[in-house]
């Protein structure tokens, strides 16, 4: 065998050596329905605090999380898919109520915005929240007047029309 058929045979093994070597990322999905007046939202989330923000009507968006809330994210979600509760009814707007929940491999959690939660699924919560949080997401309600709204703020100056 020469050097020149050798070399690419020793760099292949070099590569597959490395990467199953290499943890595998697990991943995680928290969603929010959204709302009349707020977007659905999705974040992804991998183990190593990758994540990615999937707002509805808008380009995604990369971010980070810290490695320490990455991993008691997953932590959490593992206990409270053993210890998940027991699922009750939430009283919410129709119009304005949302959803939140967490999708990791088949378990689906409980709407995280009901309570009472067991305590699992309320660290669970608050993990999401401070997921929440490092993708800045912006929820205020904001209201979009419509052209033949009688409470349109009037402009500046007001035009007048000729007689």
């Amino acid at each position: 065998m020469t050097i020149r058929t050798a070399l690419p045979l020793l760099a292949l093994a070099a590569l597959t050596a490395a990467a199953s070597a290499s943890p595998i990322r697990d991943g995680g999905i928290i969603r929010n329905s959204g709302s009349t007046n707020t977007a659905a939202y999705e974040i992804k989330l991998w183990s190593d605090g990758s994540a990615m923000l999937i707002e509805q009507g808008r380009q995604q968006r990369y971010f980070r999380v810290a490695p320490e809330t990455a991993e008691r994210f997953f932590r959490d979600v593992v206990a409270a898919r053993a210890e998940p509760g027991t699922p009750r009814a939430c009283m919410k707007s129709a119009s304005f109520g949302t959803r939140t929940t967490v999708l990791w491999h088949d378990y689906l959690s409980v709407d995280l915005q009901c309570a009472p939660l067991s305590p699992a699924v309320s660290q669970l919560a608050a993990d999401v929240a401070a997921v929440q949080a490092s993708a800045s997401i912006d929820t205020r309600i904001r209201r979009i007047p419509l052209p033949h709204d009688i409470r349109k703020i009037p402009t500046a100056t007001p035009e007048v029309q000729p007689t």
